[in-house]
């Protein structure tokens, strides 16, 4: 990688050309087939990684033991910058998706190189910065399990919750109650013009006996198809809940780790600037005098 190709990396954008060519000294290269294990989760890291050719995926393992994907990573982006400055293991795994290239930084060469340059270290801050405020952003981001569930759902599914929905309405109540008591109304005008005589509610009411069958069927359809889609909403409501805290558990983690990364950044950049003002004050040595 020469230094045009580093100077589009956001990490080392502020290096001169001079600056870029020393970097490329301490810069070592890999070379990975495709679907090849970089590093594992919670494997103790020392190193910065550079994407130079291919792909690389970053991922967890979730508590089911699910691999979740958090990003793929393209030529010029890099990772593995938080165990590289505190020696931390690894929080994700690191996969080659196809054959890959590429450069690696060791803790030591990065602070040997940190020392001579300073400035990195406040692009390294930025960037950790941004990293920490996508972290926060993805704290309340939680994916639409509804949206999900309906996609995986079958027709026959579809059609049933769209019926459920339907019966439970209120113009279907209304509907409902209209067609009882019309079928009663009617009922009633038929007898009594059949038989001649007025109809006795108290004493010898109608029997509506194909009305009470046709409630007897809707109430038995609607208990069913109510419970069908109840049944289908608890479950979306216990993978909302599950999805819910796993991320804001996970983002949570992330966000606490950053944080502390950045905070051992800063600290660094400090004392390098105080070494770097106290050297500017020193007085020269008596023994410059007599070069």
């Amino acid at each position: 990688m020469n230094e045009a190709t580093l100077k589009k990396i956001d990490l080392f954008a502020g290096l001169a050309t001079a600056e870029l060519a020393e970097l490329q000294a301490y810069l070592k290269r890999q070379s990975h087939p495709a679907q090849q294990t970089i590093f594992w989760m919670n494997e103790k890291g020392d190193r910065l990684y550079i994407v130079e050719e291919g792909k690389v995926e970053i991922s967890y393992t979730d508590e089911d033991g699910r691999d979740v994907s958090l990003a793929v990573l393209e030529p010029g982006a890099f990772f593995g910058e938080l165990s590289l400055i505190d020696g931390e293991p690894h929080s994700a795994t690191a996969r080659s998706l196809e054959q890959t290239a590429l450069l690696t930084l060791d803790r030591d060469s990065f602070y040997l190189f940190l020392n001579k340059h300073p400035q990195l270290s406040r692009t390294l801050l930025q960037v950790l910065t941004l990293r920490l405020r996508q972290s926060t952003a993805r704290i309340n981001v939680i994916p639409n399990i509804n949206e999900q569930v309906e996609a995986k759902s079958t027709r026959l599914q579809r059609s049933v919750d769209n019926l459920a929905r339907l019966l439970t309405s209120g113009w279907f109540l209304l509907f409902y109650i209209f067609f009882i008591v019309g079928w009663m109304t009617v009922q009633v005008f038929l007898y009594h013009r059949r038989y001649a005589q007025p109809v006795s509610f108290l004493d010898q009411p109608p029997a509506f006996a194909l009305l009470e069958f046709i409630l007897t069927l809707v109430s038995f359809l609607l208990t069913i198809l109510i419970l069908n889609s109840q049944r289908r909403q608890a479950e979306a409501d216990r993978i909302r809940g599950e999805v819910e805290y796993q991320i804001n558990l996970k983002s949570q983690t992330e966000v606490v780790k950053l944080q502390l990364k950045m905070d051992e950044l800063l600290d660094k950049i400090n004392k390098l600037e105080t070494k770097g003002t106290k050297e500017k004050n020193e007085p020269p040595s008596s023994f410059d005098g007599l070069i």
